[in-house]
């Protein structure tokens, strides 16, 4: 059952927000102090420095500190939402429908620091059934440069997501799109 779990917390948020795309193998890319090239070429968001890179078959990479981490991923799919706003209202309604006992707790505007808007929301969710059931806690960030949406996902169990809460808002201060 644990492996189960695993599995399904790894692969839906790949499902829903990756596409069914399949990109080229692209070599390492340096790191530069606490700023982390991601596996996406037009974006840097800055890493806190506890958080490890690690990869997994639904991620080429992603970052880990105990129970948190952070996902960066990328969606060109053809469908064009008008909006980061938009397209956080559409991916409230998948996880909803993929995931049990989702509660919505926030949803706000945030200013990047090279003036992007990014949209965040936050939920609480479940994976799981019976005692082996995770719950836990998501801050999603949504940002369009009119050509893809960038997703930021940070996420960990509920018991300690206000520890990582800051860290979390930091990583979506910190993005900048460079194309």
């Amino acid at each position: 059952m644990k492996k189960w779990n695993f599995l399904v917390w790894a692969i839906v948020p790949a499902m829903l927000f990756s596409g069914c795309h399949t990109e080229e193998e692209t070599p390492p890319q340096e790191t530069i102090a606490s700023y982390r090239t991601l596996p996406l070429p037009d974006l840097i968001v800055s890493i806190p420095e506890n958080y490890e890179k690690t990869s997994s078959k639904a991620y080429e990479e992603y970052y880990v500190c105990d129970d948190a981490s952070i996902i960066i991923t990328e969606d060109t799919r053809e469908k064009v939402y008008t909006s980061a706003k938009e397209y956080s209202i559409n991916a409230l309604t998948e996880y909803r429908s993929a995931v049990m006992n989702l509660e919505y707790v926030n949803s706000e505007t945030l200013i990047s620091g090279c003036a992007y808007q990014i949209q965040t929301l936050e939920f609480h969710y479940t994976l799981g059934e019976g005692e082996e059931a995770a719950k836990l806690t998501c801050m999603a960030g949504y940002m369009t440069d009119g050509k893809s949406m960038f997703i930021i996902t940070c996420k960990s169990n509920t018991e300690t997501y206000e520890q990582h809460r800051e860290e979390f808002l930091s990583v979506m201060h910190s993005a900048e799109v460079v194309r």
